[in-house]
C-alpha cells in the first residue's frame, strides 16, 4: 500500500455544496477534519493509497464572492503549512472565478516544490451527473506520479483536472485557464492535455507533474488593488470610468489587437495622470491595423502570450507584464 499525505483546502464553491430539500444549492460548513464526500470517495475507489490527510477550511465561500482577501487568507493557510512534508495540495474551488484565482496561485506559488492542484466541479457532488469525484481523482492520479525533479526553466506549479462536457478529462496549468463561457460549464487552455483512462484510473504521457525538489516557502505577499479591468464594446463611453485611486488599467482588445477609436484619447489621459494603460492581446511585432500602433504612441503598453486572467493576477502581485 502506497502511502500518501495530503493537504486538502475547502474554500467552498459547488465542489461544497449539497442540493437543499428545496431544490438549491448550499454551502456544507465543513470544519477542520470533517471528511467531505470527495474524499470518502478517493478512499473507495483508490484503496491502494493509504491517505493521510489534513483538512483546513480557510474560508467557506461561492466563488462569485471571492475577494482579494480571500486569496490572501488562501496564502496564509499555506504558508501555515510545512508544504514539504506533504505529496499533494488539492484546493477545492468554484468555477465561477476559478480561472482567476488558478493564475494568481500559479504566480503566487512560483516554484512550489509540492503539486497544487486546484478542485472545481460543475454540479454538487452527491448529483449522479457531477464530475466532482472524477475531477479530484484525476488529481490524485497526475499528481502521484509526479517526477521529483525537473528543469529549472519550468515554471509554475498550479494545475487543474476537470472534466469537460465532452467526456474527456483535461490538464491545465494554472496560469493558462481561461474563465468558462457564459452558459458552459468547460474549461479550456492553451496548454491542456487530454488524460487517458487506464481502467479507472488517469494517465498522462507527460509523466505526471514535475516539481522541484529545494527548500522553498510561501513568500510573504499582500497584493496591491485598484486595477481597473475593460473590455471594449459598441457604444463604450470612457469618460465614465474613473482613474482616481486607479494605478493600472488592463483593457483587453478585440481578437484583431484593435479597439474603439476613443480608447487613444483614454490612453492619453492615463498617460496624464501617471496611470500605466496594458492592452491586450497585442503583439507589437505582428498588427495590421494603424489604430493599434496610434494606442502604442499614446503610450499604451502591449500584453502578449498571456491570459487575461493571468495579466490580472501579475498585476495584482505588483509584477510587471
Amino acid at each position: 500500500m502506497r502511502a500518501c499525505r495530503l493537504l486538502l483546502i475547502l474554500t467552498g464553491g459547488t465542489i461544497g455544496t449539497a442540493v437543499s430539500e428545496t431544490g438549491k444549492r448550499t454551502l456544507l460548513q465543513m470544519g477542520d477534519g470533517q471528511e467531505p464526500l470527495i474524499l470518502k470517495r478517493l478512499r473507495e475507489a483508490r484503496p491502494e493509497l493509504s491517505i493521510r490527510a489534513e483538512i483546513r477550511t480557510p474560508y467557506q465561500v461561492l466563488s462569485e464572492h471571492m475577494t482579494l482577501s480571500h486569496w490572501e487568507q488562501l496564502l496564509d493557510c499555506l504558508r501555515e503549512e510545512d508544504l514539504q512534508s506533504y505529496d499533494v495540495v488539492a484546493i477545492t474551488h468554484g468555477s465561477d472565478t476559478l480561472a482567476y484565482t488558478a493564475a494568481f496561485l500559479d504566480e503566487a506559488l512560483y516554484r512550489c516544490p509540492v503539486p497544487v492542484f486546484l478542485v472545481a466541479s460543475q454540479r454538487p457532488p452527491e448529483d449522479p451527473e457531477s464530475n466532482a469525484t472524477e475531477n479530484f481523482l484525476a488529481t490524485m492520479d497526475v499528481a502521484m506520479r509526479r517526477s521529483p525533479e525537473t528543469d529549472a526553466s519550468a515554471a509554475g506549479s498550479v494545475y487543474i483536472t476537470y472534466k469537460n462536457s465532452d467526456g474527456v478529462m483535461y490538464l491545465h496549468r494554472g496560469r493558462e485557464l481561461r474563465q468558462c463561457e457564459p452558459g458552459s460549464d468547460d474549461f479550456f487552455s492553451t496548454g491542456m492535455i487530454a488524460l487517458e483512462k487506464e481502467g479507472n484510473r488517469y494517465r498522462s504521457d507527460t509523466g505526471g507533474v514535475q516539481v522541484r525538489n529545494t527548500s522553498w516557502k510561501v513568500p510573504e505577499i499582500r497584493l496591491r488593488p485598484n486595477v481597473l479591468k475593460i473590455h471594449p464594446y459598441v457604444g463604450i463611453r470612457y469618460e465614465n470610468f474613473s482613474l482616481e485611486g486607479i494605478r493600472a488599467v488592463l483593457h483587453t482588445l478585440y481578437h484583431s489587437s484593435t479597439a474603439p477609436k476613443e480608447l487613444t484619447a483614454f490612453a492619453e489621459r492615463c498617460k496624464n495622470v501617471g496611470v500605466t494603460l496594458y492592452i491586450l492581446p497585442c503583439d507589437p511585432e505582428n498588427y495590421n491595423y494603424e489604430t493599434t500602433q496610434e494606442l502604442l504612441e499614446a503610450g499604451a503598453r502591449p500584453v502578449h502570450g498571456m491570459t487575461e486572467e493571468s495579466a490580472y493576477a501579475r498585476l495584482l502581485l505588483g509584477m510587471e507584464i
